[in-house]
């Protein structure tokens, strides 16, 4: 036995080339494992370090606790730890003065200081972020918001001692306490006055950073925190309790029981948004921060997690198959070619088990020279991959980090040296049935088979050539060899196919992001901001785009068949007034960004077209009508509330109207968008935004004024003369304000840009291998057919017509494996894009591009595959080709 299988090391460097090749393909496969793996986890860690600094690093928060309750939450069995945060009280920092209560109606009657106590866990757990200084460490110590500071009658700077008098707000009418729900950051009344209890000195250590979902009270409650080490509970406060608990497993359950434990009554229970996010609840409320429990497949949501769970599993599923499969064709082609040595060994006396394992230990020398290397190569190719990144330095990828994990390595290592075994097993067996008999009468994969059988095509000799002919019949005579080169090619397809498809459904549910800089609102008695003010922000060097924005919301009468029945199950309140044969909503707002605004609309058109005199004759209009959402089953979904066409019409009026003959205006749909002028991603809330020109809005709600209008800043100079403008305004006029989207407008673009990089350098991976995997495959598959090809130079025919049949051969198994690829390629993304709609349900369509990209992809690798054996053919003598073994 030991002197047939010690020929194992003696075929493996007598045949380097073949050897050299079958190494390729392994090297290949357990390179695509490592990069996926690596890549994958990476990911991962990404997308949790983000959702972290967005919503926190807790698993489930206890809102407006009573202080007897703490203790018992924090103590029990299955917590882990805990932040906790108490309202310290309010304290008011300036008053609002008449002349800005005459310009803004709506004015708070003071500006707040909300004085909230962290300790050290919930400091870390909800990410307080700094601009300066450092966090607080006693109770003595504050740290303020950067942009509260400008309300204070002096500034504070870091040192500085500030004297806060705390106390409550109340109802100035009754003077009774104002009700506080939540953390108390958002929200004021006008009949509001405040009520001095006590006062505490603090030392200012630092500045927080702005958030960047502040709401529309952050102008008059500003928050403040200060160190609290919770120690000593106090009975009458209420608490906000940020718990990670011990395992993630039935999270909701384990809430559950704790709350039942407390014996509260009326706890209201839901998904945690954004750390600085507008949320008001009167009870006291369990949340769930969902979107960092999804990512480890343990929201409170079941049916998001065995999507996710399933899809993912289906992914790596499909992408060892395909490793399999590249493996596998590499040991197929090399025993095809080798039946009349493995035919001569029985001749000698090898048993058929013997032949088995000689393969299989020609597998494990293999396995054991290219598993390693292609760890050590798909390590590589990720750390420059990430190497590049780094020099970007932009946005959501700016702090990307490669997680090399011992777990991937060795597991991409194991799942390599399984993938060999299993696909030495069939070759191993097809090695093992060669008889004697079929030794003496053919020589492997190069035996001249009878092709009479074999149909000759017309139509192609009349296209083709001879030559045409030849490679034709060459694919069919020999269907093993065709099958197995084929089904390489094929595989690649379905990996660029589905991985497209992939980072296209991921890109489609995480676009984010606003598209201006600055936002200018007058909220003065008249709603009105003059028009000089939009001339001279248009005139700054520094402003690339200024949009005036006309809006006005409108009663709209929509037929019953244009609104989407997907969209009326999830939500039928949103029609639920009939009124003829359609429903009547209010959701609806008529808008205009001015002239430019449409003309900067054009390029986000996905039907129909803009003009703008037709739009003024016509009353036309851009309707904007899908929306993304989460369904109570924790499903995100991209839908279309309403069905409505380029043509349609649609009766409006003005919410306002006083009904003195002024009753409903038809307008045309003239064209459909799918997003917003100002913003990268789908509406968030339900409404139907008609876009028109200022003229159609006048006309449909007599109202031709603006309070608002959106810059565009320019990137290459100083924003600072926009800046000094706006300033000047509101001290102008304290109806006047302003938002500073610089940095959140940077960050989207970076966001969108990098997100982009590594999804297409993703797919690049995948490109890269496939391209190799098809390279090898096609070039072993004509190296190994040296001999067959000298034999017909032999019989009479030339090089370039050997060579012009080689080329159109590798056309042939382009075009036949392209076809069978596109369409197993777009099966397999349709069923992954199934099963992650269990998460994400957004409406699949055929990937055309990339089937034609894969298309093209796959028949230009064919060609540039056959170039090597053609150089190769050329410079070897037909007399030393037909000697020697390939």
């Amino acid at each position: 036995m030991n002197r047939y299988t010690s020929l194992t090391q003696k075929y493996l460097l007598g045949q380097k080339k073949r050897s050299i090749l079958t190494i390729i393909g392994i090297i290949l496969s357990v390179t695509l494992l490592t990069a996926m793996g690596t890549i994958g986890l990476s990911f991962r860690d990404k997308v949790v370090r983000q959702t972290v600094q967005e919503y926190g690093d807790y698993h489930v928060s206890f809102n407006g606790l009573p202080g007897e309750a703490v203790s018992r939450v924090v103590n029990n069995a299955s917590v882990e730890s805990a932040g906790i945060i108490s309202r310290e009280g309010y304290s008011v920092i300036s008053k609002t003065s008449e002349k800005e209560k005459h310009e803004n109606p709506f004015a708070a009657p003071y500006r707040y200081l909300n004085l909230k106590g962290y300790d050290a866990h919930a400091m870390n757990k909800l990410q307080v972020h700094l601009d300066s200084g450092r966090l607080p460490k006693n109770p003595n110590e504050i740290i303020l918001s950067t942009w509260s500071l400008d309300s204070f009658a002096t500034k504070p700077k870091l040192g500085d001692s500030l004297t806060l008098s705390l106390g409550e707000r109340t109802v100035a009418s009754t003077g009774e306490i104002k009700p506080i729900h939540g953390l108390g950051d958002f929200g004021w009344d006008l009949d509001e006055d405040f009520r001095p209890q006590k006062e505490r000195e603090f030392t200012v250590v630092g500045f927080m950073k702005t958030g960047t979902n502040a709401s529309w009270s952050a102008s008059f409650i500003l928050p403040a925190i200060t160190y609290e080490d919770n120690e000593k509970i106090d009975a009458d406060k209420n608490y906000f309790i940020y718990v990670k608990m011990k395992s993630m497993n039935q999270i909701q359950a384990k809430a559950e029981a704790i709350i039942s434990s407390l014996k509260l009554n009326q706890v209201d229970q839901g998904s945690a948004v954004a750390l600085d996010k507008d949320i008001q609840y009167k009870n006291i409320r369990v949340e769930y921060n969902n979107e960092l429990l999804k990512l480890y497949g343990k929201s409170t949501y079941e049916g998001v997690n065995h999507s996710l769970l399933y899809a993912f599993a289906a992914i790596i599923i499909i992408i060892m198959g395909c490793t399999s499969a590249v493996i596998y064709n590499t040991f197929h082609i090399s025993v095809l070619e080798r039946t009349s040595q493995f035919g001569m060994l029985r001749c000698i006396g090898a048993t058929p088990s013997q032949i088995r394992k000689l393969v299989l230990k020609e597998a494990t020398i293999l396995s054991l020279i290219a598993i390693p290397v292609g760890l050590l190569m798909g390590t590589v190719f990720m750390k420059l991959l990430f190497y590049n990144i780094s020099f970007l330095a932009l946005g959501f990828l700016n702090d990307m980090q490669m997680v090399i994990s011992l777990p991937i390595l060795i597991i991409a290592g194991v799942l390599g040296l399984l993938t060999v075994y299993l696909s030495a097993i069939g070759p191993a067996r097809l090695a093992a049935k060669v008889s004697p008999l079929e030794a003496v009468h053919s020589s492997g994969g190069t035996k001249v088979e009878n092709v009479t059988s074999v149909r000759k095509s017309k139509l192609l000799g009349k296209l083709l050539g001879i030559e045409g002919q030849f490679a034709s019949r060459n694919i069919r005579r020999n269907k093993k060899r065709f099958r197995i080169t084929a089904f390489s090619i094929v595989v690649s397809m379905i990996l660029f196919i589905v991985f497209s498809g992939i980072a296209g459904l991921l890109g489609q549910t995480s676009q984010s992001g606003i598209d201006y800089s600055y936002s200018v609102i007058y909220e003065g008695p008249s709603k009105r901001i003059d028009d000089y003010v939009y001339s001279d922000i248009v005139k700054l060097d520094a402003v690339e785009h200024a949009y005036p924005f006309y809006n006005n919301q409108v009663m709209a009468m929509f037929p019953k068949e244009k609104v989407n029945p997907k969209y009326y199950k999830l939500r039928p309140g949103m029609y639920s007034v009939e009124e003829g044969e359609g429903y009547r909503t209010d959701n609806n707002y008529l808008e205009s960004y001015g002239d430019n605004g449409l003309d900067a609309l054009k390029s986000k058109l996905t039907a129909g077209t803009i003009d703008k005199e037709k739009m003024n004759r016509e009353n036309g209009v851009i309707v904007n009508q899908k929306l993304i959402m989460t369904t109570e089953e924790g499903r995100q979904i991209i839908i279309d509330q309403t069905q409505f066409k380029v043509g349609d019409h649609i009766q409006v009026r003005a919410l306002d109207s006083d009904g003195k003959g002024q009753g409903y205006t038809t307008l045309t749909v003239t064209g459909i968008i799918d997003q917003g002028l100002l913003s990268s991603s789908y509406n968030e809330s339900a409404i139907i935004e008609f876009i028109t020109t200022p003229e159609v809005v006048e006309k449909v709600t007599g109202n031709d004024t603006y309070s608002r209008i959106f810059i565009l800043a320019k990137t290459d100079i100083s924003n600072k003369p926009i800046t000094d403008y706006l300033k000047s305004l509101t001290q102008k006029d304290a109806g006047y304000s302003y938002t500073d989207k610089v940095q959140q407008l940077a960050q989207a673009k970076n966001d969108a840009t990098t997100a982009k990089i590594f999804l297409y350098g993703f797919i690049g991976v995948i490109v890269l291998i496939a391209f190799l995997n098809i390279l090898n495959t096609v070039s072993t598959n004509l190296i190994l057919r040296t001999k067959e090809f000298a034999v017909l130079k032999a019989i009479g025919m030339t090089q370039r017509n050997v060579g012009k049949m080689i080329l159109l051969e590798g056309v042939l198994y382009g075009l036949y494996s392209a076809l069978y690829g596109s369409i197993l390629g777009t099966a397999l993304s349709y069923g992954i894009h199934h099963l992650f709609k269990g998460a994400f349900d957004v409406a699949w369509t055929i990937p055309w591009g990339s089937i034609v990209l894969a298309f093209v992809g796959a028949i230009a690798t064919t060609l540039v595959a056959t170039a090597w054996p053609m150089y190769r053919l050329n410079q070897t003598s037909i007399v030393e080709a037909l000697r020697k073994e390939t």
